[in-house]
């Protein structure tokens, strides 16, 4: 039935796959297909390995181009796939049909991604138009149905999971258009058949299954593919059967390290990628359910009710809990999956980008989620990870900081986690190396973290977003601040004290400007006063970010002197950085309140025959038992909460493709992708 293939090379002696590309019209019943599809094929598990297999398709891709619209052979190829993928859904266990059906779709997926890459949806235009004998649905829609319908029927095991990713590989092919498309997704014809031309009902349950892949992890049959260490494709020589009857076939040479010696001492264990991809590199299924999920719940998120996947994902409940207040006008059916194992998967992964998107999502949109997550006794093990994605910004995207910011600070909307997360004590950590933390509550190492944050990005007060998300959160949970180490305590004054040396310095330059220009030409007075704005901007910016240090220092004052020894301690002996600003308008009311401490308990320490550090904090506590609170100002309460941008498309569309980009093991021709240009322009323009 044809000879044996070992390189990609040899592809173009291949007698099937000529015929298919040629100028003959292959009819659906025509036995060609059972020969044609019954050699084993291979999904690419690199990005590498699925360039080498579209370079080496390339001229068969290009023939297939120029005689499809007389052929139709790939519309009769789509036909062969929904009557394959019906009987597998009516017989799951028949492995040779189950092959024949991966292999319709593999090249059905390969022809797809060259046609959206070279043309958008032009070639693919004709499968859009209703069937006379369909009830007027397109072909196309059937094509997705059925896809839809294989994920959501047939169960995940070794002789199936090739299938299963090949499915979600075609439906990212597809959805692609928005990566590649000059026009918005908005007037796509695929996007028009995944929001509004499929069963709602059908919906809920593919993004239902979607998740369970997610929170299954299921990892790739040791019999499918290795990945090797170094990253190889290792022998991509090596040829599988599906029965005695089936002939060795071409296709398998796009097979990954499979009986190689140069793999043979590969191990599951971790691979160290980018940051973008997960680090357990065989979980692929759960990889590309997550894409698919972020892909599709992101688009149209102005209008929930116009995009299914995203009300699906946002709405589901607990497997394990009682769903109450559930509003009756939501128009899909409701499903359920274990918050437990969902919640543990997210502290598993919650490092990558994907999995901080998904999280925020559900914790911004799913109030069932959100409540689920805060009652959580182990929620360290979520916050946690976030604060070292935060803490090792450096090897970060900014778009994977600025997420997990945002998470912090829907978290600390919460006044129950604000008072929990210090109740938490937490022991030796690793990776916080500026200084040993020990005993310190996971409260205290969120300030600090956050601090810390604002404190490196100082040479950049003009990202005012950054800066405003941090003090937001520190400003949501300074009433609950509880026992703050003295570390923490110390971070929070050498904030303001760094501000205000900052605020020093920018005065000192809108002077040097103002004089310079006093002295120049009208001709460089132009330039000088963009110079001279800048600097005046940037002392606004200054003054706002010391001006909420300093309500964030007095909101935990306020409530909760009694429990912030630490905090008086480290105030009493810094008092002098405040001096310059007691007069200050934008200052001066809440740096009463805060001397107001300051003189009460400086009094307390005179009086002290003895001045260590023991005897001086035992005084506070006395003190501050004692304290007046009465004598304090009382400001309105420090609640901040997180609103979405008016266009949140802008940000996340792109966000999510890049994600998809880097981590999906396809390759794209970086001359067919339009949306990251458009992002630079854009960000270019901002």
């Amino acid at each position: 039935m044809g000879a044996q293939y070992s390189s990609l090379n040899e592809l173009k002696s291949n007698e099937y796959l000529s015929r298919f590309v040629s100028e003959e019209t292959i009819s659906v019943n025509d036995p060609f297909w059972n020969q044609f599809l019954s050699f084993r094929l291979q999904s690419p598990f690199t990005t590498a390995h699925s360039k080498s297999i579209d370079e080496s398709c390339s001229i068969f891709l290009q023939q297939f181009e120029t005689n499809n619209p007389k052929t139709n052979n790939y519309g009769t190829l789509i036909e062969v796939f929904i009557r394959l993928a019906t009987a597998i859904r009516d017989e799951c266990d028949d492995n040779i049909v189950t092959w024949q059906t991966y292999s319709a779709l593999f090249i059905l997926r390969c022809i797809t991604k060259y046609f959206i890459e070279i043309d958008s949806e032009q070639n693919l235009y004709p499968y859009f138009l209703p069937q006379d004998n369909s009830d007027r649905v397109s072909l196309m829609s059937f094509f997705v149905d059925t896809l839809f319908r294989t994920t959501i029927a047939i169960p995940v095991e070794s002789y199936s999971y090739a299938l299963h990713l090949e499915v979600l590989n075609t439906l990212l092919s597809l959805l692609s258009i928005q990566m590649c498309a000059k026009e918005a997704a908005l007037i796509s014809a695929i996007y028009s058949i995944f929001m509004h031309r499929l069963d709602p009902l059908l919906i809920s349950e593919f993004t239902r299954t979607l998740l369970e892949h997610f929170i299954k992890q299921t990892e790739c049959p040791s019999t499918l593919a290795v990945v090797p260490l170094d990253g190889s494709n290792g022998d991509s020589g090596t040829l599988y059967k599906i029965g005695q009857s089936v002939a060795y076939g071409l296709w398998s040479v796009v097979t990954l390290g499979m009986g190689s010696s140069s793999t043979s001492n590969t191990t599951d264990e971790t691979v160290t990628v980018n940051d973008s991809a997960y680090e357990l590199r065989n979980h692929h299924l759960a990889n590309q359910s997550i894409h698919l999920l972020l892909i599709l719940s992101n688009h149209f998120t102005n209008d929930a009710h116009r995009n299914p996947y995203r009300l699906a994902l946002l709405h589901f409940t607990d497997t394990q809990g009682n769903p109450t207040n559930l509003p009756d006008s939501e128009p899909l059916p409701w499903f359920s999956v274990d918050y437990r194992r969902l919640y543990e998967v997210l502290c598993e992964t919650v490092h990558t980008d994907q999995s901080t998107l998904l999280l925020y999502m559900l914790l911004h949109r799913n109030q069932h989620f959100k409540a689920y997550v805060i009652s959580r006794t182990n929620i360290d093990q979520i916050v946690l990870p976030v604060l070292r994605v935060i803490y090792t910004a450096t090897e970060r995207n900014s778009h994977h900081i600025y997420m997990s910011l945002i998470i912090l600070l829907i978290l600390s909307e919460d006044d129950y986690f604000n008072k929990t997360i210090h109740d938490i004590k937490l022991k030796k950590l690793t990776w916080y190396t500026e200084r040993s933390l020990n005993e310190i509550s996971l409260g205290g190492l969120l300030v600090a973290v956050v601090l810390r944050t604002i404190q490196f990005n100082m040479t950049r007060m003009r990202d005012k977003y950054l800066h405003t998300n941090c003090l937001a959160a520190l400003a949501n949970m300074s009433s609950q601040f509880q026992n703050l180490h003295t570390y923490v305590s110390q971070r929070i004054v050498s904030l303001f004290n760094l501000l205000a040396r900052k605020h020093a310095k920018t005065l000192d330059l809108i002077q040097q400007q103002s004089k310079q220009q006093q002295q120049q030409t009208l001709t460089t007075n132009n330039l000088n006063d963009n110079i001279f704005n800048e600097y005046v901007q940037d002392l606004s910016i200054i003054e706002d970010v010391m001006r909420m240090v300093l309500e964030i220092i007095n909101s935990c004052l306020t409530h909760t002197l009694q429990h912030n020894i630490n905090l008086i301690y480290t105030l009493l002996y810094n008092r002098e950085i405040f001096d310059n600003y007691r007069a200050h308008p934008s200052f001066q009311d809440i740096l009463q309140n805060i001397d107001t401490v300051i003189i009460y308990f400086a009094e307390k320490v005179e009086k002290l025959e003895q001045r260590s550090t023991e005897y001086v904090k035992e005084a506070l506590e006395m003190g501050a038992k004692q304290f007046p609170l009465d004598r304090l100002k009382k400001f309105p309460e420090l609640k901040f909460k997180y609103v979405e941008e008016e266009q949140p498309e802008d940000f996340f569309v792109p966000y999510v493709w890049t994600l998809v980009y880097k981590s999906c093991n396809l390759y794209w021709s970086s001359e067919s992708i339009l949306i990251f240009k458009q992002q630079q322009q854009s960000l270019i323009s901002h």
